[in-house]
C-alpha cells in the first residue's frame, strides 16, 4: 500500500497507482483511508470494464464501512445491475449489502460466489453469516460447517454457529471449542471469539461453574482489543450533552398525519431487547427496518465541524449554532435509499440514546422508543457478548458506572421530552405482549396489526447478536437471567444498589433474593 501511495502521489496522472493503492487499504481494512484514492481512480474508469467494477466495489465497501451508506449504496447499485462474472467482486457487493441492511439482495451474490469459488472459509463464513441474518438458520448451519472444514480454527465462524441455537448436553461443541481455545498458536482475539462461544454453549447446558471462568476470560482477552474507556470520559460526556442540550426547548411530536416519512428511534443499551422491539414494529406494513444506522451520529459530529472524530465533550459543546433542521433534512435524504416506501422507517442504534435531545430538535416528527430492561439481566448480556466497541462492557466495574452515567443521561431527557419519549418495560412487554404492543403502535401513530404479535415471522435481515433469538416467538426466558450467576455477579449487584441503580419495584435486582 505505501509503495502504491508513493507512486500515485510522485505522479498523479497514474490512476493506476491510485486503484492500487485504494484497493490495497481496502483489503487492509483502512477503509477510511482508500476512499479518495478510490474516487480517484473510479473517475477514469470506463464504465462497465472489469476495472471499472473491482474499483467501484471496493469504493462502495469503503463507504459503506465507514458510515456513508447512501454513497457506498450508489456505488454498489451499478455494478450489481451488471452481474460481473467474478466471485471476488460478487463476494464484495454480497457482503457491502448484507452490512447495510440489505440482505435479501446481497446474500444472492454470495450463493453465487460460493458456487463459483468453493474453496474459500471467509466466502462460506459471510454466507453462512448473511443466512443467519435472514433466518434461515440450518443453511446457515451447513455453510458454517462449510466455512470450519476449509479452516478448523477460524474463531469468528465457531462463534456464529454457537449462536444458531440453543445447545443440549447430547449435542454440542464444548470439547471442541476447548481444544481450540486452548491453541497457543492462536491470537488473542481469536480466542476471545472463542471463549464467548465456549461460555455460550457451557451456559446452554448448566455448566454454569465452568461457564462464569471462561467468560472473565474471553472479556479479559477482549477487553485488550477494544477502545479505550473509561468512566471520566462517560462522565464528561453526559454532562457535557445535558448541558448543550438542556430540558427546555422541546415541541412535542405532533400526530401522524398526512404523508410524510416519519423515522423511528429505538434506543437503550445495548441487549435490552431492541431487537425484539424493532421486529414487532417492523411486522407491521407500514413500517421498514433499516438497521443499526450510524448516520446520525457522523451528522452531529459533522455538526460540530468534526466529521471524523470521535465524540467527545468538545464535540459536543462545538455543535452550538447548528442548524439542526437542516441536518434532519440531511439524515432524511441520506436514509430515503433505505425506506423502499414505506411511511414509517425504523433506526436502532443503541448508541443513539446519546443523542435524544438534537434528534427532537433536527427531527421534530420522529418517534423516539426507549427500552429499559433489569439492569442486572442487561448488563450481563452485555457482557456475556463481544460488544467490540464498547469497551464499558469488559468488567463488573465499567458495567457498572457505565450504566450509572447512561441512567443519568436518559433521566434528563425523560424530563426533556416527558411523554415524547416513548418509554417500553422489556420486562412488561415479553410478560404480556398483547396490550403493550397495542400501547406502543398507538404512542407510535400506527393502527394495530395483528402481525406485530408475531415478530418472530416478521421479513428482514436481522444483523445483531439477536438474530437467532427474534426467530422464535416472544418469550420471558431471559428475565431474571443474571440470577444464575449471582454469585459472581454480587460485586456488580452491589455497586448498583449503592448508587440506587436497582429498581425498588423489580424483586429479582433486590440483595438476598
Amino acid at each position: 500500500m505505501e509503495a502504491a501511495r508513493g507512486a500515485a502521489q510522485a505522479n498523479p496522472e497514474s490512476r493506476e497507482a491510485f486503484a492500487i493503492w485504494g484497493i490495497a487499504a481496502a483489503e487492509l481494512g483502512a477503509f477510511a483511508a482508500a476512499i479518495d484514492p478510490l474516487l480517484v481512480a473510479a473517475a477514469s474508469a470506463d464504465v462497465g470494464s472489469a476495472a471499472w467494477a473491482v474499483i467501484n466495489s471496493h469504493l462502495g465497501q469503503a463507504l459503506c464501512q465507514s458510515g456513508h451508506w447512501a454513497e457506498g449504496l450508489a456505488r454498489l447499485t451499478p455494478v450489481e445491475r451488471t452481474a460481473p462474472p467474478d466471485p471476488m467482486v460478487r463476494h464484495r457487493l454480497g457482503v457491502s449489502l448484507v452490512g447495510i441492511g440489505l440482505a435479501e439482495r446481497g446474500t444472492p451474490h454470495l450463493e453465487w460466489a460460493a458456487s463459483a469459488k468453493t474453496d474459500s472459509a471467509e466466502l462460506l463464513y459471510d454466507l453462512g453469516w448473511a443466512l443467519a441474518a435472514l433466518g434461515r438458520l440450518d443453511e446457515a448451519r451447513t455453510r458454517l460447517g462449510e466455512a470450519l472444514a476449509l479452516r478448523p480454527s477460524m474463531a469468528s465462524a465457531h462463534a456464529a454457529l454457537a449462536r444458531l441455537r440453543r445447545w443440549t448436553p447430547d449435542e454440542n461443541h464444548i470439547e471442541r471449542l476447548s481444544e481450540l481455545q486452548a491453541d497457543t498458536g492462536l491470537g488473542d482475539g481469536e480466542r476471545a471469539a472463542l471463549g464467548f462461544a465456549l461460555f455460550k454453549e457451557l451456559d446452554d447446558v448448566g455448566r454454569l461453574s465452568e461457564a462464569w471462568p471462561v467468560l472473565a476470560r474471553a472479556n479479559e482477552l477482549a477487553r485488550a482489543q477494544a477502545p479505550l474507556w473509561s468512566a471520566s470520559h462517560d462522565e464528561a460526556l453526559v454532562a457535557a450533552l445535558i448541558r448543550r442540550f438542556p430540558r427546555a426547548g422541546y415541541p412535542p411530536a405532533p400526530p401522524a398525519s398526512g404523508g410524510d416519512r416519519i423515522p423511528v428511534f429505538i434506543v437503550g443499551l445495548p441487549r435490552t431487547g431492541t431487537t425484539l422491539l424493532e421486529r414487532i414494529l417492523a411486522a407491521h406494513s407500514q413500517v421498514r427496518a433499516m438497521g443499526e444506522l450510524p448516520l446520525f451520529h457522523r451528522l452531529f459530529r459533522a455538526a460540530a465541524g468534526q466529521p471524523d472524530a470521535p465524540l467527545t465533550q468538545r464535540t459536543v459543546m462545538k455543535t452550538k449554532g447548528a442548524d439542526w433542521r437542516a441536518v434532519g433534512a440531511r439524515y432524511l435524504a441520506a436514509t430515503a435509499p433505505f425506506t423502499e416506501g414505506a411511511r414509517f422507517t425504523i433506526d436502532k442504534l443503541p448508541l443513539n440514546s446519546l443523542m435524544i435531545g438534537p434528534l427532537r430538535l433536527a427531527l421534530p416528527t420522529a418517534r423516539i422508543i426507549f427500552l429499559r430492561r433489569n439492569p442486572m439481566d442487561a448488563l450481563l448480556s452485555c457482557h456475556a457478548n463481544w460488544l467490540g466497541r464498547y469497551g464499558w462492557s469488559y468488567r463488573l466495574e465499567d458495567l457498572a458506572a457505565h450504566y450509572r452515567y447512561h441512567r443519568k443521561l436518559m433521566n434528563h431527557w425523560r424530563a426533556a421530552l416527558g411523554p415524547g419519549l416513548i418509554e417500553v418495560s422489556y420486562e412488561n412487554l415479553v410478560a404480556d405482549p398483547e396490550p403493550q404492543i397495542r400501547a406502543l403502535l398507538a404512542a407510535v401513530g400506527l393502527e394495530f396489526e395483528a402481525a406485530c404479535l408475531r415478530p418472530h415471522e416478521a421479513r428482514g435481515a436481522v444483523l445483531t447478536s439477536s438474530n437467532v433469538q427474534v426467530r422464535a416467538p416472544i418469550t420471558t426466558a431471559g428475565v431474571g437471567a443474571w440470577r444464575r450467576y449471582a454469585d459472581p455477579l454480587e460485586p456488580l449487584r452491589a455497586r448498583l444498589a449503592a448508587w440506587g441503580l436497582l429498581d425498588r419495584d423489580d424483586p429479582d435486582a433486590e440483595p438476598g433474593r
